[in-house]
């Protein structure tokens, strides 16, 4: 005798195909912030690390130099001070402290591409658009262990500094990281992941007790100069035409020939 047995035909119908997809948006919706995150903090722990790097470097020039940064002491080869960071940090090759200028830049940021030219003027070394990093000027090794000495590039040279949180991510001046955040080192040689005073628009550092950040903090309200990196096309801290240029240094376009590396 036979029975009637209903089977049901193998497969997903409309409707738990659309629970599966879902469930897959869902979880996707989950997955990718959290992944933002993490390659987010990477690349924040990398700049941190070159910023510490570049302090070492400074602090091992002035140990050479009187306790001297780079900005205070004269450039053989121009005559004269320098007058932006990649100046500054170009005495660096100079002198023999460092040879990788590698770690002047920042994951999603101004990078150098590793080539510094033949010695003794490493033409080549932290040339245009190379350079993520600005620097206090007028320091040296025994100022306060607190003065914030290395930082990501401002909008202006304006003391203190600030930042466009507009256009953060974006490779520009004044960038910071989604969310209102820079990256200072100080004297110690620590370098920190700080909040600004906002995610939009133009921000600062916020204030602490007393109506003053942590720039004015560890000057006691004293304004200080601040050097900007070389950004090609538009000019932080760099004059434009090689007559305005201290000891004849070259125009931007100059900076940007082809590269020659380093012979030994």
């Amino acid at each position: 005798m036979k029975t009637n047995t209903h089977r049901r035909d193998v497969g997903f119908t409309l409707i738990e195909l659309l629970v599966v997809i879902t469930i897959i948006a869902i979880l996707a919706g989950l997955a990718i912030p959290a992944g933002q995150a993490v390659l987010k903090m990477a690349r924040q722990n990398q700049a941190s690390n070159n910023c510490r790097q570049v302090i070492m470097a400074l602090k091992q020039f002035a140990a050479k130099n009187q306790s001297q940064y780079p900005d205070s002491v004269l450039n053989p080869l121009t005559g004269g001070t320098a007058q932006n960071a990649n100046e500054a940090f170009h005495m660096l090759f100079q002198q023999r402290v460092i040879d990788d200028e590698r770690i002047f830049g920042s994951p999603a940021g101004y990078s150098p591409d590793g080539i510094i030219g033949k010695s003794p003027a490493f033409a080549n070394a932290v040339t245009a658009n190379e350079n993520h990093w600005a620097m206090t000027a007028g320091l040296s090794d025994t100022s306060a262990s607190n003065m914030p000495l290395v930082f990501e590039n401002p909008v202006a040279a304006a003391w203190p500094p600030q930042w466009n949180a507009s256009v953060a991510g974006q490779i520009r001046p004044g960038r910071t990281w989604t969310g209102g955040q820079v990256i200072i080192g100080r004297q110690d040689g620590s370098a920190e992941v700080v909040d600004l005073n906002g995610s939009t628009g133009m921000v600062t550092v916020p204030q602490k007790a007393g109506g003053m950040d942590i720039f004015t903090q560890a000057t006691d309200g004293q304004t200080q100069g601040i050097l900007l990196p070389v950004v090609k096309g538009g000019a932080t801290g760099f004059a434009k035409d090689k007559e305005d240029l201290p000891g004849g240094l070259p125009k931007h376009e100059d900076l940007l020939k082809p590269a020659t590396p380093l012979e030994n």
